[in-house]
């Protein structure tokens, strides 16, 4: 039988995260494993083309990472009273690949996501955040559609 020890939940804090909590809390029961959360918040490539001083996403980066820190930390509260994870992070980067890398970093045997659902043009070219993660990680991949 397959067994999962180590679930990630890469989330964005909108209902679809939420959604997606009472599945990560059966599978955490059900194989008695350790949830991580993972957010990932877009770095200064975004902004790349636009004629700005270079230093000055230092400033606003940090405060836009405090600031993400402190939604994990309000998500958990909020949503996971009862089955905690046992590590969460916030970082910065492209989030399929910040996901992989996680993911590969913890040991991460179970990647659970949900689908937003999305169906625009840029969608249907490139992929979604869930069909790339899925694509690219090194284990199973769970996408609920919320």
């Amino acid at each position: 039988m397959t067994t999962f020890s180590r679930i990630l939940l890469p989330i964005d804090f909108t209902e679809c995260s939420t959604a997606v909590l009472p599945h990560a809390k059966l599978m955490k029961e059900k194989f008695d494993a350790d949830l991580y959360l993972l957010y990932t918040m877009p770095g200064p490539e975004q902004y790349m083309g636009l004629e700005m001083e270079t230093d000055w996403f230092a400033n606003y980066g940090h405060a836009l990472k405090q600031g993400a820190e402190s939604a994990m930390e309000n998500f958990i509260e909020r949503n996971m009273q009862g089955f905690e994870p046992k590590k969460a992070e916030v970082r910065v980067g492209e989030i399929v690949d910040e996901s992989v890398i996680y993911a590969d970093e913890e040991k991460i045997d179970l990647i659970i996501t949900a689908s937003h659902g999305c169906h625009t043009a840029e969608n249907r070219i490139y992929g979604s955040i869930a069909e790339g993660i899925s694509r690219a990680s090194g284990c199973p991949v769970l996408i609920i559609h919320p």
